[in-house]
């Protein structure tokens, strides 16, 4: 029962995906997440407060949707000098930790959760989907199941 469920959730992540993309899954493997074990790399948000790495910028982002990252690197009084076009949204960063998790992580297939992505690639798993995802970040999820089916 446990297994249909955590499928479950990600194939509405999945689907979420399909308009436009939501970091859902991505705070959902946050929040376990013990920032302060990974190595240290301050990140400024846009609400000027360093943080420690991605890990904790992410869940930063996650609990308040509004921050953002200003730049890599602490807090100075030179952050708040950034364009808009130098701003990185917080669910990218989101996004970048969790595909440094995945590509330290072999996937595999509980159940037959195939997924057919927008590039016309069956992917076996949730977990291959997502790797894909972070190589190619227009990449989604067209429908559930074989794309061939």
């Amino acid at each position: 029962m446990k297994i249909v469920l955590v499928f479950a959730s990600f194939a509405v992540a999945a689907y979420g995906q399909l308009s436009g993309g939501n970091s859902d899954w991505y705070c959902n493997i946050l929040k376990d997440e013990h920032c302060e074990q990974h190595i240290y790399e301050p990140r400024c948000g846009t609400d000027h407060v360093t943080y420690r790495n991605m890990c904790a910028f992410g869940k930063a982002h996650c609990q308040n949707d509004t921050i953002n990252q200003l730049h890599v690197g602490p807090c100075d009084l030179m952050s708040s000098t950034r364009s808009p076009e130098q701003v990185i949204h917080g669910s990218e960063i989101a996004m970048d930790y969790q595909c440094v998790l995945l590509a330290h992580r072999v996937c595999e297939a509980t159940l037959n959760e195939k997924l057919c992505g927008t590039d016309g690639v069956t992917y076996p798993t949730f977990c291959e989907y997502e790797k894909s995802r972070c190589q190619h970040r227009d990449l989604h999820v067209a429908k559930l199941g074989d794309c061939n089916a």
